[in-house]
């Protein structure tokens, strides 16, 4: 009996120790395989994520580009629309400059005539350019400097209907007195359209220069 039960409990020691070598061994398996499972998925997200960020960097890009090509229109639309604006002024000056001269209705005709015929050039381009850049203009931008245009083209028209109406027979002083009447008009209505859309296409060609220009010129207020 005694030789059975130190038998038994050799078989018995002998598979607890072999039980303890498979656990410890697949402990030690599943630790390795679980890190290089790890490892495998890290890699895997990180190229993802490098994949990620260089779409993300690619977009940046082009809409830095996009923005940059859409300000650079935008500020060559400003620049034209204010060498357009500034000849007008220069037009209407012409126009309303005090002239001794001009009460001699045989220099004043002539006279009258040259500058209406360039104030009127110059506001159709105005008008033109005002509707040609519409589309890079904000909405408020562009309500002031199409008001200034419909004002200009209208002053004009009027003016130069004064004007070519002298061709008509009549009596030199009646027509140099509607043409003063026009004159009158243009002098009350054009500084009054002109200043504001004149002070909105420099803040705006400053803003798309140095967008912190208006927060100094706020901050200085």
């Amino acid at each position: 009996m005694k030789d059975i039960w130190e038998i038994s409990s050799a078989i018995l020691a002998s598979l607890g120790g072999g039980a303890l070598i498979i656990a410890a061994f697949s402990s030690w398996l599943g630790k390795v395989w679980a890190g290089r499972i790890l490892e495998s998925d890290r890699a895997k997200y990180q190229a993802e994520i490098e994949q990620i960020k260089s779409d993300l960097n690619k977009k940046i890009h082009e809409h830095n580009v996009a923005v940059s090509r859409i300000d650079a229109h935008r500020a060559e639309a400003i620049q034209q629309l204010y060498v357009s604006l500034l000849r007008c002024n220069e037009a209407a000056l012409d126009i309303m400059a005090p002239n001794s001269k001009l009460d001699d209705f045989s220099i004043a005709i002539p006279a009258y005539k040259e500058w209406a015929k360039r104030f009127r050039k110059e506001s159709e381009q105005l008008e033109k350019l005002s509707m040609l850049f519409a589309i890079s203009m904000g909405e408020d931008t562009y309500k002031i400097l199409s008001k200034c245009g419909l004002v200009i083209s209208n002053l004009s028209i009027e003016f130069c209907d004064a004007v070519f109406n002298a061709d008509q027979e009549g009596d030199p002083d009646n027509i140099l007195a509607n043409i003063e009447t026009a004159k009158q008009k243009l002098v009350d209505n054009f500084d009054e359209d002109f200043q504001p859309a004149k002070a909105i296409l420099i803040k705006e060609f400053r803003n798309i220069m140095d967008p912190r220009l208006e927060e100094i010129d706020t901050a200085n207020k």
